[in-house]
This record gives structure tokens, C-alpha cells and sequence, in this order.
């Protein structure tokens, strides 16, 4: 898919920063002729990215963040959904 140049790259349920290091380096190891890599959008569906810091160093190291707000109730309790969105957009705003 880099071949035709895409803009986003969205990986799902991103628990740590590892993920997110893990494929900007299969992004560059495919890209073809060292083209413009792809932005990283990455998904958050787990609680377990809330342990310790990695949130923020998620959001240092990609480019968007979807919060995938169903999954994150399943995951957890409902009523802590709107609190970890906040959680989220604060963090990504700092």
C-alpha cells in the first residue's frame, strides 16, 4: 500500500509506544524509494495504554488519535469512558 502513496496509516489497539515505533519501522523499511512516509493515526481501545506514561509517549510518537470509545466500554466500565476521552484530549493538547 505505500507503493500508491497513502497519506494515514491507523494502527488499532495501540497499548504502548512500542506499537508505534514498531511500525514507523516496517513503514520505512517498505517505503518505496524513500517517498514521504505516511502519517500514524493510532487507536485507542484498551485501558492497558493508560498505565504509566505511555499514553503520552503514544501521542509524542504518532500523528492522531482515534478513541475508539465503543471498545474502550467494553473494556472498562462505561461510566469511565467519558473520563478517559477527556484524559485522552487533554493529553493530546499538552
Amino acid at each position: 500500500m505505500l507503493g500508491i502513496g497513502v497519506d494515514w496509516v491507523a494502527l488499532s489497539f495501540v497499548q504502548r509506544p512500542e506499537d508505534i515505533v514498531e511500525i514507523k519501522r516496517l513503514i520505512m523499511q517498505f517505503n518505496p524509494n524513500n517517498a514521504f512516509p505516511p502519517h500514524i493515526m493510532a487507536k485507542i481501545e484498551k485501558p492497558s495504554c493508560f498505565e504509566g506514561d505511555s499514553l503520552n509517549k503514544i501521542v509524542e510518537l504518532c500523528d492522531g488519535i482515534m478513541v475508539a470509545r465503543g471498545d474502550l466500554g467494553v473494556e472498562c466500565a462505561p461510566e469511565d469512558v467519558p473520563i478517559l476521552q477527556k484524559f485522552i484530549n487533554d493529553e493530546c493538547r499538552s
